[in-house]
């Protein structure tokens, strides 16, 4: 399989960002849950763009091996280098 589904950054993370906000009980909380909410939708929206670069790279590529065609330490080797998280 050399296609893959591409996640669209701005739905992804408005979507999080919105999942997580919560109700507003005070004024003064205004500004601290805004941060929140744009800490939330920025970590998202990086998260997602970096999957589909990476989703790109390894499952577009005609020159690179697929998952598929790798063995289990060769897997394991690529999925290490890709995890940064």
């Amino acid at each position: 399989m050399t296609d893959r589904t591409l996640i669209d950054p701005h739905k992804f993370a408005e979507g999080f960002a919105t999942a997580v906000a919560s109700p507003i009980d005070k004024q003064d909380d205004v500004v601290k849950e805004a941060k929140q909410y744009l800490l939330n939708y920025l970590t998202a929206l990086y998260l997602v763009e970096d999957f589909n670069t990476t989703e790109k790279k390894n499952f577009n590529s005609k020159t690179d091996v697929h998952f598929e065609d790798m063995t289990f330490p060769e897997l394991m080797k690529r999925v290490q280098n890709m995890n940064k998280y």
